[in-house]
């Protein structure tokens, strides 16, 4: 029988370089690009670096992923018809279970680099500060001691990662990071104040490409529903048509399946729990977290899926659903009329063009 599980949850996404405003005491505005989603996913992977290959293959033939080894040093090298991104790490033992104050750091690094260090893709100071006491405000921490550790465990591997690429917005305009670099150069707390310095070598284009909003419960999530809030809130983006004219979109099951990081169902001696289970806490996560926070049903989720099916066809056929109403959905559409504007005007542009072109041709002909 089919299996439907209603959900709330928000997802707001914003047009390159410019970020619609945000409810101040509901959501943070985060950059993001495909080179900052293909860090999430490699802190995601930790030390299982090497199955990403085979499971994006599973999920998007569009993207090419390879994984190099050289004793302990890791690059993991992305091409698709848009970017090509090389994340290397130096030392794979860095990287080991969950990583997740350093998947939360970096998204709280991004929050506050957009609030105090970059302007219009330009990065117009070398640091980010915030006091220690914020990382126990909004949940990522519940001590100053456990505040401390995180942020000393998490930048010593976000301070290892280095990044290389090039990301094309359009086909004249392209943003490029030349050498490999690290974007975080260090951290350090003092007199209760964190600093976080960043890499003014970086193009921080390459990573403030778009913009999306995260609602201010992120930090407060366990490790798996975090990610599959941030993984819905990175793909509605690149659905603003769809949502726009649909109201909805789909994410597949084996693409949560990648992101979640849950076992490859071969073999596997109980799919129910590990794989099955894990995905239904981490929705329920967000559905009752989102309700204590908004109180509202202007996003929704719906899981679909032949529960009753062997596990690869329900990974196979299974989705989640994505719906947004109200003022959710109003970030959305705004974005895809944006975009259509853009598009036309672009249109418009390219059509002038050829008509000249078109008049010279026939000037040279007639002389």
């Amino acid at each position: 029988m089919l299996k439907r599980k209603n959900n709330n949850l928000i997802d707001v996404i914003m047009q390159p370089n410019k970020a619609l405003k945000a409810e101040e005491d509901s959501f943070y505005n985060v950059p993001d690009s495909s080179a900052s989603n293909l860090l999430m996913e490699t802190l995601s992977a930790g030390s299982n670096i090497a199955d990403l290959p085979a499971r994006k293959r599973q999920i998007n033939h569009n993207t090419k992923l390879e994984v190099y080894e050289d004793g302990k040093r890791r690059q993991i090298v992305m091409n698709s018809t848009k970017s090509n991104v090389i994340i290397e790490l130096n030392d794979i033992d860095e990287l080991a279970g969950s990583n997740k104050p350093a998947k939360k750091l970096f998204i709280l690094s991004l929050i506050k680099a957009n609030q105090q260090a970059i302007h219009e893709g330009e990065l117009t100071k070398d640091y980010v500060t915030f006091p220690l006491s914020e990382l126990i405000d909004i949940g990522f921490y519940k001590t100053p001691q456990s505040a401390r550790k995180g942020l000393s465990s998490g930048m010593n591997i976000l301070t290892s990662l280095k990044l290389r690429g090039q990301i094309e917005h359009s086909k004249n305009s392209k943003t490029i990071v030349e050498t490999l670099e690290v974007l975080f150069t260090g951290a350090k707390i003092e007199r209760g104040q964190c600093t976080i310095y960043l890499n003014p070598r970086i193009n921080w284009g390459f990573i403030a490409q778009y913009f999306t909003i995260l609602p201010l419960y992120y930090f407060r999530l366990s490790n798996r529903a975090s990610d599959l809030l941030y993984y819905i809130f990175y793909l509605a983006r690149q659905n603003t048509k769809q949502i726009e004219e649909k109201g909805y979109f789909n994410i597949g099951l084996r693409a949560i399946q990648h992101r979640l990081q849950l076992p490859n169902e071969n073999g596997l001696n109980n799919p129910q729990r590990d794989i099955k289970q894990v995905i239904d806490d981490a929705i329920e996560e967000l559905e009752t977290t989102h309700f204590m926070f908004f109180n509202n049903n202007e996003f929704n989720l719906l899981l679909v899926a032949d529960d009753d099916a062997p596990i690869k066809e329900y990974l196979d056929n299974g989705y989640l659903k994505i719906n947004f109403t109200g003022s959710f959905a109003d970030f959305f559409v705004a974005i895809s009329k944006e975009t259509k504007f853009q598009i036309k005007t672009q249109e418009r542009k390219r059509a002038k063009i050829a008509e000249k072109a078109m008049i010279k041709n026939l000037e040279k002909k007639t002389k």
